[in-house]
């Protein structure tokens, strides 16, 4: 089979031959059909970013759609022939507080994750990729789906799992910072499909909220940040008719915390807020409204299992929109051209490669 290598972060990525892997206990093979890239996959393959790589050489690649080929020992559901997604994100498996965690095809996450990237340095930009048993979603029920629109359930999972981790409730209203971005869009979209009531759409330029606001046929309702964290905090109150029950916050790269502090005081009393952006700084904290109005707020990384099987099921019921997403697709030896591609990312699109095409 083909598979693209990155030697060492900073070298070119190379597409070879190599062996089609034999599936090992516990893990699934699968033929690839389509892969999701990251908006920072350049910036990753030439070495700028902090990250813990895999030992090279080594293929990188986060999320993807295929069909199992072959299961190992001591796997029980999946089967060949299965649609399936894959997720990068592998939490070993074991009765320990601090389970050691990865992104498979990217980076370690704990201090101890250097075992599982010897175990499965290989992401899924190759025609048959090998992952853990446990990081393989089935896709049952939703086979007649093409693979490069399932390849957007990769934008909305790590936002479903932030504002399920927020516990929105139907019927209530929710704040998401950093809605014009590649995430924060999918968060928008998300929050509808559970049955959130209003979402305020929170960015810097207007143009990035259009297509939200008509997707979320009066539900959905913008605004456009001023810098002023009062000014905004006060705006997003009067879009919301009163207080927030939940903040989102999902911002890329802030230099300042004004939007998030903007996010959090239009919380009402009892609210939450959820961080789950890039912001490059300290977010103060006011002590004393946080005790008066009993604000909650709530680190969160990723998404469980079960999140992810319930965003499938939102996807299978038609609640989730994947027809929503732009998909920009290129062909598996045009990766150079979708990486610069996916550079471009903005709001409700994403760049797919695809398998065979």
């Amino acid at each position: 089979m083909k598979a693209w290598f990155l030697d060492q972060p900073g070298q070119p990525l190379a597409l070879r031959d190599t062996a089609m892997p034999e599936v090992r206990a516990n893990a699934v093979l699968v033929k690839m059909e389509a892969v999701p890239l990251l908006s920072y996959t350049r910036s990753y393959v030439e070495g700028a970013l902090p990250y813990a790589y895999p030992p090279g050489p080594f293929t990188p690649g986060t999320n993807g759609i295929g069909t199992v080929l072959a299961v190992g020992d001591g796997v029980q559901h999946l089967r060949a022939g299965q649609r399936v997604a894959l997720n990068p994100y592998w939490i070993a498996d074991e009765a320990v507080a601090e389970p050691a965690q990865a992104l498979l095809g990217l980076t370690g996450i704990s201090t101890d994750s250097g075992a599982m990237l010897a175990a499965f340095p290989h992401g899924t930009l190759r025609e048959a990729a090998e992952m853990p048993a446990s990081t393989v979603i089935p896709l049952d029920g939703l086979e007649s789906v093409p693979a490069e629109r399932l390849a957007a359930l990769a934008k909305f999972a790590v936002p479903f799992g932030g504002l399920r981790r927020g516990r929105l409730a139907a019927g209530e209203t929710v704040a998401v910072n950093g809605a014009g971005g590649y995430f924060g869009s999918g968060a928008v979209l998300a929050a509808l499909a559970m049955g959130a009531a209003k979402v305020i759409a929170i960015a810097r330029r207007a143009e990035a909220l259009q297509a939200l606001v008509e997707l979320g046929r009066g539900r959905v309702l913008p605004v456009v940040l001023s810098g002023d964290a009062a000014a905004d905090a006060a705006a997003i109150r009067a879009a919301a008719g009163g207080g927030v029950d939940l903040a989102f916050d999902m911002v890329g790269q802030a230099r300042d915390p004004h939007s998030t502090l903007a996010a959090l005081h239009s919380l009402r009393r009892g609210g939450r807020l959820v961080l789950m952006g890039s912001m490059q700084g300290d977010l103060p904290l006011p002590y004393g409204q946080m005790l008066l109005n009993n604000w909650e707020l709530i680190g969160h990384f990723m998404y469980t299992r079960a999140d992810y099987l319930a965003l499938v099921s939102l996807a299978r019921s038609g609640l989730l929109p994947l027809d929503a997403v732009e998909m920009r697709q290129f062909g598996f030896e045009e990766l150079e051209r979708a990486i610069d591609d996916a550079q471009s990312l903005q709001g409700l699109q994403s760049t797919v490669v695809m398998f065979g095409a």
